[in-house]
């Protein structure tokens, strides 16, 4: 049955939206040099990282051409070129690293490689002519790129975007400081910087960032990377920033920071609070003031900020749904003066229509019983893969759905509302054309994973999260593959797609717990990786058992579990119990091979079958063991020697190693020297005679330890424990 909604209030978000918000560079006021640098980049690490791949879709709304959203404008030429035109040379488009790749030597390293701040489309040919070069001014004119110019080591770029490339060198040199096991990228004042990690000319950059200001192209290019990637360059919303850090300015001690915006969610035509901690060197001061309006060009209205112990507070009036408010504050003190970045809001829509589920959207059926009908749904984002993403509304089957938008980038938490078409694309369920989009809050939990089975993907999984146990990879060549490897928890195949934004790197005959919304396209079921913890090695689920029990000597027995096992359970003499009134005394791990124990017991009889019971034994996360009995026998060699004895001295011995003994026939005896941990260090076979017989081992070279001496003969083994001193 179809559900239907009572009135919902939602928050409408696009590309527009995601301007600078509220307080995103707390923490930066007064600071300049290596302290904003610092302050910077704790704010802009850590991004979502996309795919190389991803660049090209990023590009149509990043570098769109304001005249013709079908093209993109080349970054050197200025050239307005088909969006989806790449290739290789001549005026085919080419993805450009403005910080050289090779400057460091970051390709295919993430999230370097794929930082889309650092890429720009370009024409092909004028991209080789950049090649790696430096930045600087000056050179020969480019025949392509007419406002470029270059020498055998230096780049000039057309003056429309000198400033744009300048702030791209400014933000990878902040981004990136080596760590997280990241590359460590310096911006330097000379140039023939390659290959070091370096970039050049910081003088000309600087020069470059006064000379050619923000413009909306940029603008707009920064909201765009940010909705994908959720950072920002710092060096676009200010770029008095690169002046504070290299050009030798100093901050204005007159700090504007802590802002907040009361309520977070705005409602139409309700005001909305500003608020900022306004000091001078921890001081209070006088005079603030609010300016603000409906584009970033056009702060128009003025309010006069009132103050409370250096809490300074502002009231914009409440808007009509579906406008973004931008705002700016500027405080004086005397002489000091000091404003923020253009910040921005935006003033939800209220959604008043008609929910249908995805549980009904879904139909318990192949196809979809909406299938070319247009519908509102909702539900959490469980996945973005940035030209498409997942939405979930419950835990269990039927209550996953496809989405496939590009340019709209919500976070995985998100709680929206979408109102599309549905569609059955090749047997999946799917909503595109996108005609309104509202968000209701963030950072939701997101609904549990249904546990399956790899051979028993249904209909009923398709778009929800789901999760496979102890899957051994049987092919782990993604790259032969269209970047799916493959698992198999025994039930059936399955593929593992490494995505657009997660990439994982399995080991065949490795087992994993693998976790991820279910998708079906090119008539398969694969699982789409998101994050790292999407993928972990497979939860052991197995006890351990008994492999082997064999006595060493006639008051030692060695037992070999299936795994590492946990020391406390292994050495409970209680968990033993040997027949034939054999006492056990001690039970001993192995200090390396901890699959291993020994134990100490009353003395073993040759020829005689014992049974011994070992239960409760535990492997290293807790899994025991079933009760297993196993039957030994402790076979001497005694009748073959007259008394039943031989002598080995001494005992201890320090240079040689001596044996005596008295045969009742002939026969040939194996003679091996074995360390504690079992390596073999002598190995000798003799034949040995009727009547006395005599042996001698040179042992001045072998470490001082316990070893045990092996005597194997067709007739059985005797055992020895020998003290090298």
């Amino acid at each position: 049955m179809k559900k239907l909604s009572i009135i919902l209030i939602a928050i409408m978000t696009s590309v527009l939206s995601f301007g600078q918000q509220t307080g995103y560079y707390n923490g930066t006021s007064a600071k300049d040099g290596d302290e904003l640098k610092t302050a910077l980049h704790n704010i802009i690490k850590g991004h979502t990282p996309y795919s190389y791949y991803i660049s090209k879709h990023i590009f149509k709304q990043s570098d769109v051409d304001p005249n013709n959203p079908d093209n993109v404008i080349l970054v050197y030429t200025g050239r307005s070129n088909p969006n989806d035109d790449y290739g290789t040379g001549g005026n085919f488009i080419n993805r450009e690293h403005v910080w050289a790749k090779s400057h460091g030597n970051f390709v295919d390293w993430m999230p370097m490689y794929s930082d889309v701040h650092n890429l720009k489309p370009a024409d092909a040919s004028v991209n080789v002519a950049r090649s790696n070069k430096d930045f600087d001014n000056g050179g020969v004119q480019h025949s392509e790129a007419t406002g470029c110019y270059y020498t055998d080591s230096t780049w000039e770029a057309r003056d429309e975007v000198k400033g744009d490339i300048a702030r791209i060198i400014f933000y990878m040199s902040t981004r990136y400081e080596g760590d997280n096991g990241e590359i460590d990228l310096e911006v330097v004042d000379w140039n023939n910087t390659y290959p070091n990690a370096q970039h050049g000319k910081l003088s000309t950059l600087l020069q470059w960032n006064l000379l050619d200001p923000p413009d909306e192209f940029e603008r707009n290019r920064n909201n765009v990377i940010y909705s994908f990637q959720q950072n920002r360059n710092p060096f676009i919303d200010n770029p008095e920033f690169a002046q504070l850090i290299w050009g030798g300015e100093t901050a204005s001690q007159l700090s504007i920071d802590n802002l907040t915006i009361t309520p977070q969610v705005v409602i139409a035509e309700l005001p909305i609070q500003i608020k900022a901690d306004i000091t001078i060197n921890s001081k209070s001061i006088s005079t603030a003031t609010l300016k603000w309006g409906l584009s970033y060009e056009s702060l128009t209205n003025e309010v006069e900020m009132t103050a409370n112990a250096g809490v300074f507070t502002a009231i914009i009036p409440g808007q009509a749904e579906d406008a973004t408010v931008y705002y700016q504050i500027t405080a004086i003190d005397g002489i000091s003066e000091s404003s923020t970045v253009v910040y921005n809001f935006y003033v939800p829509k209220i959604f008043t229509g008609e929910i249908v589920s995805i549980y009904d959207i879904q139909g318990q059926q192949d196809d979809s019983p909406y299938d070319g009908q247009e519908v509102s749904t909702t539900g959490i984002v469980t996945a973005n893969f940035g030209t498409t993403y997942f939405i979930q509304d419950g835990t269990g089957g039927w209550n996953g759905l496809f989405i496939y938008e590009s340019g709209r980038n919500p976070s995985v938490g998100d709680s929206i509302i979408l109102t599309g078409t549905i569609t059955e694309y090749y047997g999946k369920t799917e909503m595109s054309d996108i005609s309104d989009y509202y968000f209701i809050s963030a950072n939701n939990d997101l609904p549990e994973p249904v546990i399956i089975e790899s051979g028993g993907v249904s209909e009923e999984h398709e778009s929800i999260l789901t999760k496979v146990l102890n899957a051994t990879c049987t092919d782990a060549n993604y790259q032969a593959n269209f970047y799916m490897w493959e698992v198999n928890d025994g039930s059936g195949a399955l593929k593992i797609h490494n995505s657009s934004i997660f990439e994982y790197e399995p080991t065949e005959g490795v087992s994993y717990d693998v976790t991820g919304p279910m998708n079906f396209d090119f008539d398969e079921w694969k699982i789409e990786l998101r994050f790292e913890s999407d993928v972990t090695e497979g939860s052991d689920l197995v006890s351990p058992t008994v492999e082997s029990v064999d006595p060493i000597i006639n008051t030692n027995i060695k037992i070999i579990f299936s795994e590492e096992v946990d020391q406390s359970t292994v050495e409970n003499i209680a968990n033993y119990v040997i027949d034939n009134d054999v006492v056990i005394e001690t039970a001993t791990q192995h200090a390396f091979n901890k699959a291993q124990v020994n134990l100490a017991v009353s003395t073993l009889s040759a020829g005689i079958s014992y049974f011994i019971t070992i239960s409760n034994v535990a492997d290293l996360i807790g899994n025991v063991m079933e009760t297993q009995t196993e039957e030994f026998q402790f076979v001497g060699i005694e009748e073959l020697f007259e008394d039943g004895s031989l002598s080995v001295f001494p005992n201890p011995a320090k240079d040689k190693l001596n044996l005596s003994f008295n045969l009742k026939e002939n026969t040939k005896i194996d003679i091996v020297l074995n360390d504690i941990s079992g390596k073999q260090i002598i190995f000798e076979s003799h034949n040995v005679y009727q009547g006395e017989n005599h042996l001698s081992f040179d042992v001045s070279n072998i470490s001082k330890g316990i070893y045990l001496l092996n005597l194997n003969t067709e007739k059985g083994t005797m055992k020895y424990k020998v003290v090298i001193k």
